[in-house]
């Protein structure tokens, strides 16, 4: 379901578009290539033409052919290899039961850890699907690719979309379940149908039906109480976030408008849509009044992708357009037209009309090598990353990696460290200083931070006595040296030289944060709450760079590589 707002973490924009590039002039070079060999050997005899394809097949063929490509547009945006998994999966996954978390769980882990090959893998499935149904055929490669296409839209509806956030309490035929990957399954089936079906409106009515049950449901779950949709926030909440979610404001102004009406008619609102939901859907499944139908679906398709979804590609992180347009696009491939005899063929006794010989019209040469290339052969070539260990890719992707700051002097304080000397920010000049923040107690992100940050500095060699780390002990219950030593004897730093878990009282610590401008939050239960934010001085002690680390274990090495490699180019 493919708009999120935010453009998200676009750190890895340049390894991406360096990276599809690179890939791209391969892509080139091998359709070239294979082409000039294949037209060689293609045998010259004429063939009579084929069968005129269907309006409704062509239609949707056209359209499924320019939806993957535009998909796969969408997964080259600049945030995609940062923000795809914190930003689009995760958010749909909170509310999965267990066995779909750990079904995802492993797919999300090599995109975070290979964020840029990952990416390029996907963008180059969706733009080779998207050719290879472009352009068309009735011939086995045409075929394949609308099996493979099948396939790759139920692994994005299972894997990117957690089953089309159904899962979600809060799930909505107006911001986009079942999710247009599944529609994109529906799709591509319809089209493997014989076009005979087409010709004899059979296809279409499956088409039309298709819609009609996902209007149905669409009632069912805008009916369900769990859904809040009844209360005043329900429907004001989906409509202020489409108005303020990056849409342009001509078309976002009505959508803020009924927000601001909703809440005062919230359950008549609702009413009128499951209502309206469900007469629609019923219509088209039982075929009654069939344009009229199709014509008011129609409309109310639209209204609920720009309403609901606002258009599905505003806000940097869309996947794809959403379950509006490819609603409205099923109907348009599914307008009931005239069939010669249909009206007879109903009759007992009347004579079926027999499947057209369609003869196997191949796809041109160069776009036959260029889909294969892009769905077989490319993601290949980008999916050797994947086996490779992780590199700091994954942790800019995760972090937005390290961001330099304009030159300010660093905070001067004064704090006591895990051997009892006293420690200053002006001690350390002539050294390069890191400056955390963490907490003794703390048994998940804490120990993963301090670790990442003393095999990044041991891994510098003999450079390593030119850093010091300087953790702040932000706990205000356990803010002892014995509390700070414990720490540091436990997770094995008492080798590291320049480390110095210093702490204080409540009033020196609260001074250090507030002129960090940070702050804690201190739970009645659970672990303190505080920022994991890396910051780096220069020798003479001025700031130099921030980072942000979020403590994923599943990315340790690469935030290690990564904390380095900074380190490394201000020594």
């Amino acid at each position: 379901m493919g708009n999120m707002p935010g453009s998200g973490n676009t750190a890895l924009s340049g390894d991406l578009y360096a990276a599809l590039l690179w890939q791209l002039l391969f892509l080139v070079a091998l359709t070239a290539l294979v082409s000039i060999v294949l037209a060689r050997r293609r045998p010259t005899a004429t063939r009579a033409g084929p069968v005129p394809e269907p309006a409704g097949r062509r239609i949707l063929r056209v359209s499924l052919g320019v939806l993957w490509i535009m998909d796969g547009l969408l997964q080259a945006q600049p945030g995609m290899p940062g923000s795809l998994v914190q930003q689009t999966i995760s958010p749909a996954l909170e509310s999965a039961p267990d066995w779909l978390y750990s079904l995802v769980d492993p797919f999300t882990r090599v995109f975070l850890q290979h964020p840029v090959a990952a990416d390029a893998v996907t963008v180059w499935i969706q733009v080779g699907l998207g050719i290879a149904i472009l352009v068309g055929g009735a011939g086995w490669l045409a075929r394949l690719a609308l099996v493979a296409s099948v396939g790759w839209a139920a692994f994005v509806w299972i894997i990117g979309e957690a089953l089309g956030g159904l899962t979600d309490p809060a799930a909505s035929w107006l911001t986009g379940a079942p999710g247009a990957a599944l529609l994109y399954v529906v799709g591509a089936a319809l089209l493997l149908l014989p076009w005979s079906s087409w010709e004899t409106g059979q296809a279409p009515r499956l088409a039309r039906g298709a819609v009609g049950l996902t209007l149905l449901a669409g009632a069912v779950l805008q009916a369900l109480p769990r859904g809040g949709y009844w209360s005043p926030t329900g429907l004001f909440n989906v409509f202020s976030d489409v108005a303020m979610g990056g849409v342009p404001a001509p078309a976002a102004a009505p959508v803020q408008w009924l927000a601001t009406v909703i809440p005062a008619h919230a359950g008549l609102a609702n009413a009128v849509l499951v209502v309206t939901l469900a007469v629609l859907g019923s219509g088209l499944i039982l075929d009654a009044y069939r344009r009229q139908v199709s014509v008011v679906a129609a409309v109310v398709c639209l209204l609920g992708w720009w309403f609901g979804q606002g258009f599905g590609v505003f806000g940097g992180a869309a996947t794809d357009p959403n379950t509006g347009l490819v609603l409205i696009l099923l109907l348009l491939a599914g307008w009931p037209r005239s069939v010669p005899g249909e009206a007879a063929s109903d009759e007992p006794g009347s004579v079926s009309i027999e499947e057209p010989i369609v003869p196997a019209r191949r796809l041109p040469v160069a776009a036959g090598v260029l889909a294969v290339a892009c769905v077989l052969v490319l993601p290949v070539v980008a999916g050797v990353g994947l086996l490779g260990s992780q590199t700091a890719q994954a942790a800019v992707g995760d972090s937005g990696g390290a961001v330099e700051t304009a030159p300010s002097p660093a905070p001067d304080f004064t704090l006591t460290d895990q051997g009892g000397r006293s420690v200053s920010m002006r001690d350390q000049r002539g050294k390069l200083t890191v400056v955390v923040f963490l907490d003794p107690e703390c048994f998940d992100s804490c120990p993963l931070v301090a670790n990442q940050l003393a095999t990044a500095v041991r891994s510098l060699g003999d450079q390593a006595t030119s850093v010091s780390i300087l953790a702040v002990d932000v706990n205000p219950v356990f803010n002892t040296v014995q509390d700070v030593r414990t720490f540091t004897d436990e997770h094995g730093l008492t080798d590291l030289a320049g480390w110095h878990f210093v702490t204080g009282t409540t009033r020196q610590v609260g001074e250090v944060l507030a002129a960090f401008g940070e702050g804690v939050t201190v739970p009645r239960v659970g672990m303190i709450g505080h920022p994991q934010t890396v910051y780096l001085f220069g020798r003479t002690g001025e700031e130099l760079s921030v980072l942000n680390d979020t403590a994923n274990d599943n990315l340790t090495r690469s935030y290690v590589q990564l904390i380095a490699a900074e380190l490394r180019r201000h020594l």
